[in-house]
């Protein structure tokens, strides 16, 4: 299958070299965020001009715009949808105490979150957690849970996704509704930067 990647962060980069190396898939390039808040190195070439390309699907990995055609489209989301859609759901998580989350690959529509889900993993949420452990929670289970959903995909057909997987109107959070203090963001973006420091350094 080729595969345009949509994303360029840490996490993106996690996913992409472990596709790279453990499976048989084309990764044909990448489309990059307009900003990320910890960017990560992605090892393919960078896409500008999409139609000039020929691809099965696109993945959007922490991708920081709409993708305007969905039709051959699919998410990985970090959180465990329909009940965790939207934003910074790591940090709401959190402020709702809630036991367990997870990440959810789906296919998209033009609605946020919102598309036939083709499967989720879940992680354990403990009492003293912040939102960087979270992270790294994610970053442990995601790059294999991509690679078995796109093998889930593979058996379910492309074609056949719409009819067969369960889509439900998520619940969508958002920045505003509970925004993170500026110090405990930028104490966040330091842990998870130096993280993807001493990980990259070890590949």
């Amino acid at each position: 299958m080729k595969i345009l990647i949509f994303g360029s962060t840490f996490l993106t980069a996690n996913v992409v070299n472990f596709l790279l190396k453990y499976s048989n898939h084309d990764l044909i390039g990448y489309v990059p965020n307009r900003k990320s808040t910890v960017p990560g190195k992605i090892n393919l070439m960078q896409v500008k001009n999409i139609s000039s390309i020929s691809y099965d699907i696109k993945l959007s990995i922490q991708f920081d715009r709409k993708i305007k055609h969905t039709g051959n489209a699919f998410n990985v989301h970090t959180g465990l949808l329909p009940d965790w859609g939207g934003c910074d759901i790591l940090h709401h998580t959190l402020t709702e105490g809630v036991k367990e989350q997870g990440v959810t690959f789906h296919k998209m529509t033009c609605d946020y979150d919102y598309g036939p889900i083709i499967s989720k993993i879940t992680y354990p949420v403990f009492d003293d957690d912040k939102v960087v452990d979270l992270y790294e929670k994610i970053i442990n289970i995601t790059p294999g849970f991509v690679m078995t959903s796109l093998a889930l995909l593979d058996n379910i057909g492309l074609e056949n996704v719409n009819d067969k997987c369960l889509s439900t109107k998520p619940r969508l959070f958002t920045k505003g509704s509970a925004k993170v203090n500026e110090k405990d963001y930028l104490d966040v973006k330091n842990k998870l930067i130096e993280y993807s420091r001493i990980n990259q350094v070890k590949e």
